[in-house]
Order: C-alpha cells, then structure tokens, then sequence
C-alpha cells in the first residue's frame, strides 16, 4: 500500500495501525525519531525503510529506559 502522510503524527498513526510484518518507505524526508532498517540513494534522492516491527521494539526500549 502507498500513501501520503501530512500531518505531524505520521509515526503514531503508522505505529497504531500497521501490523508488525510491514514495511514504510519514506523518500527525502525521513522519520526523524525512527531508526531506519536500510536506506539508498544520496541528497534529495535518499529513501529511508523502516520495518514496524524493529521501530517497535527500539521505542518501547526507549521507554523502559533500555538501551537499543
């Protein structure tokens, strides 16, 4: 599925709603709180992949307190 996001809580939206098993790809402009799992392409032309899953994880370490 593709989709535009343009609003300020893209990350809690998608975090809320895709199952663990998805991935989001952001193109020029990458999710500034979200560790990406690969990213290609250089300057204006860079994308960032994210897998929900590993974002999970990393924020509710971040919560705990724990280290990533």
């Amino acid at each position: 599925m593709m989709t535009t996001l343009l609003t300020n809580d893209k990350p809690t939206k998608l975090l809320a709603e895709l199952p663990d098993e998805a991935r989001v790809v952001a193109g020029r402009f990458p999710f500034p709180t979200w560790m990406p799992t690969t990213s290609v392409g250089e300057g204006i032309n860079r994308s960032w992949a994210y897998d929900i899953k590993t974002v999970r994880q990393t924020e509710q370490n971040k919560l705990e307190g724990s280290p990533e």
